[in-house]
């Protein structure tokens, strides 16, 4: 038997690639735009960040670290996040994970039960999603207003409060759609929250990933609404597989205190992140290196030529990213009277192009119609990238 748990999940980012391999067995070049790894183009970890791990092995770090954490590795992120955000954030307020996933994990399995409902905005990373179905709740979408740079719609957020919203889920820079929240629509959830008594969740992985605009921290711009704050090195720090990752609490009131007890207790069920991932991660801070501001400026280009070339193609219309590596054009559907919904746009340009993209209705129901692309590859593919999509439409 399979429980209804398992049978609910969808993953559209990597359900698609079950598809591509399909197409790439037929000999056919596939163009992966599906996957937000930059690993799997032409970025590379800096050298001194993978001697940090073999050195932490080499120098005996192979045992089960603190289930919250190394302290080491906790109180350099403390000092992180005074000097990136001004947040006095202790160390006893940070629970070092196995990747923002398992931060997701953690708060949804302490938070979320019994129908009870999470804010999340949409589009949005499937995750939340899945696993606010998976223990037993409902998500509801907040509009994102894609004629307003994706920025969030506070009316339709206020109508969607219930006695059931346990939390609100900000994601700026968001995943898919690029879009960066402003520190006014920030606020104005913060005081929404604070109206209704609620927490906000805010991911913040790609939160060193922006271009003309600055991040701004939610946690900064709150006095007494508890934020809890997930992040990660993955993005950043280009070491996606190494699957680590923090949560942290900006709680002024200790409003989150069986909160905070109950993510402690599934920290020590699983036993610990990575050891020396975590002991490497150390030297991350304590080394001066501008390998994220080098793919910031290498993303910028690539971002500039996708968004024009979207531009230029008919029935495209598109979004300016602002922030992470994604862009989210919408597809004119009507027009062309081929495609019944996104999803069979994007298989069909997939086994017809090669060109492996990601159906918007995967992220929720307000990405319908879309399809998300990450401009994470050079140049020169992503050129061959958008011939393909404007030879596929004409």
């Amino acid at each position: 038997m399979v429980s209804r748990r398992v049978r609910d999940i969808e993953y559209a980012i990597r359900d698609i690639a079950v598809i591509a391999e399909q197409v790439k067995k037929t000999g056919k070049e596939v163009f992966h735009l599906n996957i937000g790894d930059p690993l799997k183009y032409d970025f590379r970890t800096p050298s001194f960040i993978s001697e940090a791990l073999a050195n932490a092995s080499y120098s005996g770090k192979n045992f089960y670290a603190d289930s919250i954490g190394v302290i080491e590795l906790r109180e350099e992120i403390s000092k992180f996040l005074k000097k990136k955000d001004n947040l006095d954030v202790s160390s006893d307020d940070i629970v070092i994970t196995t990747g923002v996933t398992e931060a997701i994990y953690f708060i949804l399995a302490a938070m979320i039960e019994n129908g009870e409902e999470l804010l999340i905005p949409g589009p949005t990373y499937p995750l939340y999603i899945n696993n606010t179905k998976f223990y037993d709740g409902v998500p509801v979408e907040y509009e994102l207003n894609e004629q307003d740079d994706w920025e969030p719609n506070i009316d339709d957020l206020r109508k969607k409060i219930t006695k059931k919203t346990q939390a609100i889920l900000i994601c700026s820079p968001n995943n898919p759609t690029g879009g960066l929240f402003s520190k006014e629509k920030v606020k104005e959830i913060i005081d929404l929250a604070g109206e209704y008594n609620l927490p906000i969740l805010s991911d913040e992985i790609y939160d060193q990933i922006t271009y003309e605009r600055d991040y701004v921290s939610p946690a900064s711009l709150s006095k007494d609404v508890p934020i809890i704050g997930m992040n990660g090195f993955s993005k950043a720090h280009l070491v996606t597989g190494w699957r680590l990752g923090y949560l942290y609490y900006h709680d002024p009131e200790n409003k989150l205190a069986d909160l905070k007890d109950g993510i402690a207790k599934l920290a020590r069920a699983r036993l610990s992140a990575s050891t020396i991932a975590q002991y490497a991660a150390i030297e991350i801070f304590k080394r001066k290196n501008n390998h994220t501001s080098e793919m910031v400026r290498t993303l910028k280009e690539r971002r500039d030529y996708s968004y024009k070339r979207l531009r230029q193609i008919e029935g495209i219309s598109c979004v300016n990213a602002s922030g992470a590596f994604y862009l989210f054009p919408k597809v004119d559907l009507k027009e062309f009277n081929k495609w019944k919904n996104d999803k069979e746009f994007a298989i069909d340009l997939l086994k017809e192009t090669g060109v492996c993209s990601v159906y918007g209705s995967g992220f929720g129901k307000y990405g319908e119609g879309h399809i998300r692309l990450t401009f994470l590859p050079e140049l020169e593919t992503l050129e061959k990238v958008y011939n393909h999509l404007e030879d596929f439409l004409k």
